[in-house]
């Protein structure tokens, strides 16, 4: 039994083992509100976050979750501190555990997801995957209108040059107390 694609919002809690039991699919939305460190990591958040989630079992009896997301977001670009777009798609594949040990003994391909008791908070999860997923550091795919002004021949350093030196009042206070 599964849950066809549709624009429905995602639970945000869930008991991974029932949902692996019943090889259970779900297909939906996460919702923005809630999702303060990722609202925190990024301008803003444009449209809707779209979640796709499998449940199962691997080879080795592991409680496995696959699944893909991708959301719009706006970066801050590092160049003109304007507003730049970014796509961000994951694929996952998790392991769902219950302790930290349990998760040290997965295979390396499953990345540990733990379950506290009978609850797993889905969209904590799956913020944790898009906050891994957004670029370190983002940036126009174009010139930057702003970065021009900061490279824009040597006026401004013309100027540096012939400001005072903050430090000739020292100066001249040294040479005094020398002649006393």
């Amino acid at each position: 039994m599964s849950i066809p694609p549709s624009r429905a919002a995602l639970p945000k809690i869930v008991d991974a083992r029932k949902l692996v039991q019943r090889e259970q699919q779900l297909a939906g939305i996460l919702p923005h509100a809630g999702l303060e460190r990722l609202e925190g990591a990024v301008e803003s958040i444009d449209g809707d976050i779209r979640a796709e989630l499998a449940f199962g079992r691997d080879l080795q009896g592991h409680l496995t979750v696959g699944g893909k997301l991708d959301c719009s977001v706006y970066l801050q670009c590092q160049r003109c501190l304007q507003p730049v777009p970014e796509q961000v798609e994951a694929e996952f594949h998790w392991g769902i555990v219950w302790s930290e040990e349990q998760g040290k003994a997965l295979p390396k391909d499953l990345d540990p997801v733990i379950q506290e008791g009978d609850e797993l908070n889905l969209y904590q999860v799956l913020e944790d995957e898009i906050l891994l997923n957004l670029p370190m550091v983002a940036y126009h795919d174009k010139e930057c209108v702003a970065r021009d002004r900061f490279h824009s021949g040597g006026e401004a350093g013309g100027a540096d040059e012939q400001r005072e030196n903050p430090f000739k009042v020292l100066e001249q206070l040294k040479g005094s107390s020398n002649k006393s």
